[in-house]
């Protein structure tokens, strides 16, 4: 499954316009846990591991490799079933009895939780999620549309088609931060400086 994305801000004007005649699904909220190592080596490589209540989800890029562009809308392999997670990350046989456990062993650790409140819609079979990222000490909206493609060489006519979608209703198709990365680039400079130069490699 490959999660072609894109993110945006919108305003409450373009908002309204965006929710017109779209059907409502769910409001959720959940927590998120994201894990990396202390030298940044996931998320250098644009790859996200995380905690979503109690499931494990690694999202990688789906269409580069060696590199990622951490300006631009890249489609995602997202991976959940904990052994497909297990061998991308290069994980001990350990995983099997002791997922968290063989996360240490191999340097990964929480590094960053916060809670999500969920508004998800669907429209022109795109999913619009609009969220509100509660950090504790600072919050975030965003608004992201998604679809999925089976395959990788289905992703670029389907970022097209998102980018199509939002301009009807007036929205910039620049990319804006994600929830994670705000809070990065604002609370963890290091860490922000390694992700920015390992995308411009």
């Amino acid at each position: 499954m490959i999660e072609v994305e894109i993110k945006v801000h919108v305003t409450d004007e373009q908002k309204a316009k965006l929710l017109y005649g779209a059907t409502f699904i769910s409001e959720k909220v959940f927590t998120d846990a994201y894990y990396d190592s202390d030298d940044f080596s996931l998320t250098s490589k644009g790859m996200w591991l995380r905690m979503r209540g109690d499931q494990f989800e690694l999202k990688t890029p789906a269409t580069q490799s060696g590199g990622f562009n951490m300006h631009k809308n890249i489609p995602m392999l997202e991976l959940t079933n904990q052994n497909d997670i297990a061998q991308a990350l290069h994980l001990n046989e350990s995983y099997k009895s002791n997922f968290d456990s063989a996360l240490a062993q191999a340097g990964y650790k929480q590094l960053y939780r916060f809670t999500n409140t969920r508004q998800k819609y669907s429209k022109n079979n795109i999913i619009i999620d609009f969220d509100h990222a509660d950090f504790g000490d600072l919050t975030y909206n965003l608004c992201e549309l998604e679809t999925i493609v089976e395959h990788k060489d289905q992703s670029q006519a389907a970022l097209e088609n998102l980018y199509a979608f939002v301009q009807t209703f007036g929205i910039s198709t620049n990319r804006a931060e994600g929830k994670l990365g705000y809070y990065i680039k604002r609370k963890n400079p290091a860490h922000y400086q390694a992700i920015k130069q390992a995308s411009e490699k």
